[in-house]
């Protein structure tokens, strides 16, 4: 029956959030929304939650994709420093390790800036969001993408970043009720070595790849492979043979996502909802 829908705060009391109709579909906590996501075609994933159109991983950009229907949507995160007051890390929504392009005139490293500091920026129309700002926002049939950028394109070898990766495998598994593999593919380039890790924990693993890297890429180690849509269709054909989920980037206009469709892309990594929406 309808009802209030409620969300619990970490520091005790509920949220209310919105009345919720006898009509809504809900998914069952069971559901693998990853596995029913990736047989969609095309699917479609708001690449930095649709960051062409809007300023990349703000408010704006997270509303406008939902309201397109985007069903997934891509979260690169960096985690901060620790306040000098005992304020926690958090992992904040950047695809950059300092603030300078995103925010003009800021020079500030992700690493080394509290959210204390990150929280009064602003990113054209909207401040930097932590990843549990997200996470607290979007329906349960809604994937993520996760980008750990620190890790997610090298063999990192660096302690720090291993440990930041490894308190984010630990939020996840939290967030998303013991089984954020149901939830969340691990993003990853051609040399991340974090992809045998997060298969280890159960994740499904997309590697975004360019042509020239495809005849030495070990393109039966991941579950989706990403290619540009400009590819040639000999590159095209070679990633499609293997007979995994393939997805195009980075689509800003409706002839890119027909070209790459024509050349068998099962999803779309697309940043402009207005032009390319599911």
């Amino acid at each position: 029956m309808p009802g209030v829908v409620r969300r619990r705060r970490r520091d005790g009391g509920d949220l209310l959030l919105r009345r919720r109709e006898a009509t809504t579909p809900v998914t069952p906590a069971s559901t693998d929304v990853v596995e029913q996501f990736l047989k969609q075609r095309p699917f479609y994933i708001a690449h930095r939650m649709s960051g062409t159109e809007y300023p990349e991983f703000t408010q704006r950009g997270l509303d406008a994709s939902l309201r397109a229907g985007f069903k997934a949507l891509e979260v690169s995160v960096r985690l901060c420093a620790r306040g000098q007051h005992g304020e926690p890390a958090e992992f904040v929504a950047i695809h950059d390790w300092k603030t300078t392009r995103t925010v003009p005139g800021t020079d500030l490293p992700i690493w080394s800036t509290p959210w204390s500091t990150l929280r009064t920026l602003q990113q054209g129309t909207g401040p930097f969001m932590r990843l549990r700002d997200i996470v607290d926002q979007i329906p349960d049939d809604v994937v993520l993408a996760i980008d750990h950028k620190t890790t997610s394109s090298e063999d990192q070898r660096n302690a720090a970043d291993l440990q930041a990766e490894e308190q984010l495998f630990e939020y996840l598994d939290t967030a998303f009720g013991g089984h954020p593999e149901r939830r969340v593919i691990w993003k990853v380039f051609a040399k991340g070595t974090s992809a045998a890790r997060a298969k280890a924990r159960g994740y499904r693993t997309m590697a975004m790849l360019y042509p020239a890297e495809v005849p030495a890429a070990p393109l039966g180690s991941w579950d989706v492979i990403g290619m540009e849509w400009s590819a040639s269709a000999d590159v095209w054909n070679r990633i499609n043979a293997t007979g995994k989920p393939t997805i195009a980037h980075i689509i800003t206009n409706e002839g890119q996502a027909r070209a790459a469709l024509e050349k068998g892309a099962s999803g779309l990594m697309a940043s402009f909802p207005s032009r390319v929406h599911p």
